[in-house]
């Protein structure tokens, strides 16, 4: 009975099921239902594509998932932040802590251009690399981008108000001070320490100040500053000397009494008038220019204070022995009431002048007591080697003072002069003319100006002014005729003999307390 029921059962199906389910290793119900969605599935899958989307795929692939109130607890993880979802830039920084990594993957992250909106700053150039930006620099500037100002002696002095030293590339500089003033806080700029140190213009009075005797007329004054020849104004204003002299102006110089300035009329220090190759510079305008004497009183040669016991002159002046020195001198025929007479006790000419090329032309003259300094005889301060080059650079503007001729083959001038001449490029100095020219020379001037030093000037001073300090940067040497057009003249170069300055003072210095003003 039991095995009549079975057979009138269908064997063929019970026999087929069997076999499917233990080929796919499903329940009959499994194996249906797979079936079944394949069926429906197939016609939509004909009409589209296998690929999707990197976005989508990743979406198919893994859950999107909520985040939970610890996440933010947690520190930031790449993986979970920026590829499990979408990451912001804020995000992908917490995750870094660093700006450069955190631009560098971001830029590659969302495909942009890094240089986009050029992130260089002071000039800089944007490139890529790597997927990176990388800041092409301009001289002076250095960081990652470019937001970094390297400060060296020979970009602005490295910032400094007097003297700089390069301490490196990295390192910086190191600024100091001339003699006579202190370095401040911020390390750069430098205050008076003593009451009257080098490079600075006390005299504020223009009025003339003399110990002579005799009346001197200002018309007399005036021809003999000229030679003889009338004063011919380089303007129409209407406080000319030339009409303030045949207006009748005859006040005379008594002893220690001020003249009134209106009646000499000085010229200011921004006066830009002219008289025959520089214009009259005010008593105490240069308080460091010295007059050179022989025993009779003669000047024959300029110089200049660098300390209270050292003048700077020419080395050629000294085929004359000079005798003293006279400081806070103006009138050099009247003794002024704030000029001092000081003796001369040795000479040091520099060891490589040669008479010929005037190579070298430098000298050193040791006083025999110091100087009283005060606003009428105050040194001029040396430049260290960085600034010595700055100052001698084309273009920079020069005072050059002294009572030499007004004219080639004229009388010397009785009052003090000035001249303010800009320094020349030195292939123009060379090809200017067929004498000699070496590297401890430079030359100032202009091609057609009658501006320039002359006969008697030499050994006098060139200084520079470098914000508010006055700079001696070149010794009045020698030159073609005076102020001939096409013809510039020529300075020893002072930043080439500042160790030789030091070592001549130190060698013969009595005393450790005198020291030159560098």
């Amino acid at each position: 009975m039991y095995r009549s029921t079975r057979e009138r059962t269908n064997p063929s199906v019970s026999t087929d099921t069997s076999t499917q389910c233990s080929t796919c290793r499903m329940s009959p119900s499994e194996c249906g239902m797979l079936v079944a969605l394949f069926l429906f599935s197939f016609p939509a899958a004909l009409g589209s594509t296998v690929f999707l989307e990197p976005k989508k795929a990743i979406q198919v692939l893994r859950a999107r998932r909520a985040n939970y109130f610890l996440e933010e607890m947690l520190p930031g993880d790449l993986e979970r932040e920026c590829y499990e979802e979408t990451c912001s830039q804020e995000e992908a920084s917490e995750i870094f802590q660093n700006k450069e990594k955190t631009m560098e993957f971001w830029f590659r992250y969302r495909n942009l251009d890094p240089c986009e909106q050029n992130p260089c700053v002071n000039g800089g150039f944007c490139t890529i690399v790597r997927n990176d930006f990388f800041c092409l620099c301009p001289p002076r500037f250095d960081g990652k981008n470019c937001e970094i100002e390297v400060f060296e002696c020979e970009y602005k002095n490295g910032g400094c108000l007097q003297y700089c030293t390069n301490r490196g590339r990295f390192n910086g500089v190191q600024c100091s001070c001339a003699e006579g003033y202190q370095l401040q806080e911020d390390g750069r700029t430098c205050d008076e320490a003593v009451p009257f140190p080098c490079g600075k213009k006390w005299a504020q009075n223009s009025g003339y100040r003399s110990l002579g005797d005799e009346s001197l007329l200002l018309n007399n004054t005036l021809a003999l500053d000229q030679g003889g020849n009338s004063t011919q104004p380089a303007d129409n204003s209407t406080a000319q000397v030339g009409n303030s002299i045949h207006e009748g102006n005859n006040s005379t110089h008594q002893k220690g009494n001020f003249t009134d300035p209106l009646q000499l009329q000085l010229p200011a220090e921004d006066d830009e008038r002219r008289i025959v190759g520089g214009q009259l510079e005010r008593q105490g305008g240069s308080p460091w220019q010295v007059l050179i004497r022989r025993k009779n009183g003669y000047g024959f040669c300029g110089g200049t204070l660098i300390g209270p016991r050292w003048v700077l002159s020419a080395a050629h002046c000294f085929q004359e022995t000079p005798d003293h020195v006279t400081i806070g001198d103006y009138d050099k025929m009247l003794r002024d009431l704030d000029e001092q007479k000081i003796q001369v006790e040795a000479v040091m000419v520099h060891p490589h002048f040669h008479s010929y090329t005037f190579d070298s032309d430098i000298a050193l003259l040791r006083l025999a007591e110091p100087v009283r300094q005060g606003p009428y005889a105050t040194p001029a301060c040396l430049p260290n080697d960085h600034l010595a080059r700055i100052l001698s650079k084309e273009g920079t503007v020069g005072t050059v003072t002294g009572w030499g001729a007004t004219q080639y083959m004229g009388r010397s001038s009785r009052f003090l002069r000035k001249v303010a001449l800009p320094v020349v490029d030195h292939l123009k100095c060379v090809g200017s003319t067929e004498q000699v020219v070496t590297d401890n020379m430079f030359c100032a001037g202009y091609l057609q100006d009658n501006l320039d030093a002359c006969s008697g000037d030499s050994g006098g001073p060139f200084v520079a002014n470098y914000r508010g300090t006055w700079y001696l940067t070149g010794v009045i040497s020698w030159g073609e005729e005076c102020a001939a057009k096409g013809k510039y003249g020529f300075y020893t170069r002072l930043g080439n003999y500042l160790p030789w300055i030091q070592d001549t003072i130190q060698k013969h210095s009595l005393n450790s307390t005198e020291t030159v003003l560098t």
